[in-house]
């Protein structure tokens, strides 16, 4: 367990800014409608930008994008699977339990319980987001998630579980989001990922053994999430 760390201001604001720029080029990249590798069941995942990890002040942003292809699934399979929140804990591993809890149009306020872990250290979060869906046309749709408040819990399922506060915890993850873009073609459904998060720094003595496992399981996280969703995706048979 790393001591306990606190999110500055001005790694919040840092951080908005570069997330602001990220939504910004990734609305623009899906009105066009782009399309990547159509091999069925092939899962790809790069970093967003640099080698995935970027230094902010006093943070790190963790940056990744994945893409795979289902053949046979139609976009509105995807998004009644998507919004099906209520499953989430039996679809995705680090999901504990998941609720709405509220939904007006295509829009959806969610809480999930989540256990994370990667390079020795591991987290219990209470995640609360806004989740929004855009339909360009009648076969793309994407969806931005934006976690408005993310608390560790400590000693989590035992008698003495408490939230810490916001912001001020083992430095984990403090802000999270999530884009999401979907184009159903005539053969399948094409699918991209996009996970934008901001961390603590790494111990300065520890760097060296935790960031390549860091950017590991950034990678890995993308590419689980992508394989869980289109498990539960049933291909329509003609």
């Amino acid at each position: 367990m790393l001591n306990a760390a606190t999110l500055e201001p001005r790694t919040n604001l840092a951080y908005d800014q570069y997330l602001d720029e990220a939504k910004r080029q990734f609305v623009a990249r899906v009105r066009e409608a782009p399309v990547g590798s159509t091999r069925d069941g092939e899962v790809s995942v790069r970093p967003a930008r640099q080698d995935g990890i970027i230094e902010l002040p006093g943070g790190l942003v963790h940056h990744w994008i994945g893409s795979t292809f289902v053949r046979g699934v139609t976009l509105r399979q995807a998004i009644d699977a998507s919004t099906d929140y209520a499953r989430y804990s039996t679809v995705y591993e680090p999901v504990i339990a998941s609720r709405v809890l509220a939904h007006e149009g295509d829009t959806y306020r969610v809480q999930m319980r989540l256990r994370q872990s990667g390079g020795g250290i591991s987290a219990t979060l209470d995640v609360r987001s806004t989740v929004r869906y855009v339909y360009p046309t009648s076969r793309t749709a994407y969806s931005i998630s934006d976690a408005e408040e993310i608390r560790e819990v400590d000693n989590a399922g035992k008698p003495d579980e408490r939230l810490l506060p916001a912001g001020n915890d083992s430095g984990y993850l403090w802000r999270a989001n999530t884009l999401s873009y979907l184009l159903e073609r005539g053969d399948g459904l094409y699918i991209e990922l996009e996970t934008i998060g901001l961390s603590r720094p790494f111990p300065r003595l520890l760097a060296w053994f935790i960031e390549p496992i860091a950017r590991r399981v950034g990678r890995t996280s993308v590419e689980n999430s992508l394989r869980e969703f289109t498990s539960v995706l049933k291909p329509v048979r003609p």
